[in-house]
């Protein structure tokens, strides 16, 4: 048994790395991890998909055989390694912020889409040469075909390809960028409830039942409390919780919200925590 509170313990080892140079080297470091193993499973992906590539610009009587090295050994290696430094710096970069829906600088999804990006640029420069641009060429019988719209769809593919994967780097980038300023605009928000809003008892009154399967569960709470003028009021949240500490119905919450609106929902907070911090509202909205 136990005399410190699990919860509490967690969040203490949690926010004693925020802001420190150990935490922030981790973070950089895994953030580099990403983009090379992201690079990694590029690779591979471009020189598995080289075989099938050959089999468009080659007769069905020439070789479908890349002469990429490993292709499939690089990619099964690429997307391992892509998820465990997705949660190293994951975890290294809430620590250092204290924040565990918050990140500092870009994304891991930006990183990672990055890291494919020039995996696959590499992969594509890698690529085993057609017998003839533009034909495929029948070394047995002669009877040589033009190539189809497939196949230089596939050809082109050396262009295209990394370039779509940049692309969607940029599109994360830009989506984090906004993602971001959200997230600033709301614990903005929140700081300012802090101090000129009300808080009030509530209650879960929607939840879900925990499974065994999984450490962390997306679900929807819902929770009511009454304002102060008496309303009887229900707010529904799509939350994250770990399994262990999902709330039961019937589990008494902290409700902030703006007592000169207080039907906007957008205006209202609830945690099933401490009530101190901005992060306290926001820890667990998804």
């Amino acid at each position: 048994m136990s005399t410190v509170d699990p919860a509490a313990a967690r969040r203490e080892r949690f926010e004693r790395h925020r802001g420190t140079t150990g935490a922030a080297v981790a973070a950089v470091f895994s953030g580099i991890l990403i983009i090379a193993t992201g690079a990694v499973a590029g690779f591979g992906f471009a020189g598995f998909l080289d075989t099938f590539r050959l089999m468009e610009l080659n007769s069905v009587f020439s070789t479908w055989e890349s002469q990429m090295s490993s292709p499939f050994v690089w990619l099964p290696i690429g997307i391992v390694a892509s998820i465990f430094s997705w949660w190293l710096y994951s975890t290294w970069n809430h620590r250092y912020t204290g924040d565990r829906m918050r990140f500092a600088g870009v994304g891991p999804l930006t990183l990672l889409t990055a890291g494919l990006a020039g995996g696959v640029w590499i992969g594509c420069l890698s690529w085993t040469a057609p017998d003839q641009v533009g034909m495929q060429i029948d070394p047995t019988f002669g009877e040589h075909e033009p190539w189809g719209m497939g196949a230089w769809i596939f050809y082109s593919a050396q262009w295209w390809l990394p370039a779509l994967f940049a692309l969607f780097a940029v599109l994360f980038f830009l989506l984090g960028i906004g993602g971001r300023r959200r997230a600033t605009r709301r614990r903005e928000l929140v700081s300012r409830l802090i101090v000129s809003g009300r808080r009030v008892q509530g209650s879960v009154t929607e939840s879900t039942v925990p499974s065994s399967e999984a450490s962390q569960m997306i679900f929807s709470l819902t929770v009511t409390f009454t304002d102060l003028s008496g309303t009887d009021r229900w707010v529904k949240r799509v939350v994250r919780y770990r399994t262990t500490e999902v709330p039961p119905v019937g589990a008494p919450v902290t409700v902030l919200y703006d007592p000169s609106t207080p039907g906007d929902e957008s205006r209202i907070f609830f945690t099933t925590g401490p009530a101190s911090d901005p992060e306290d509202f926001l820890a667990h909205e998804f």
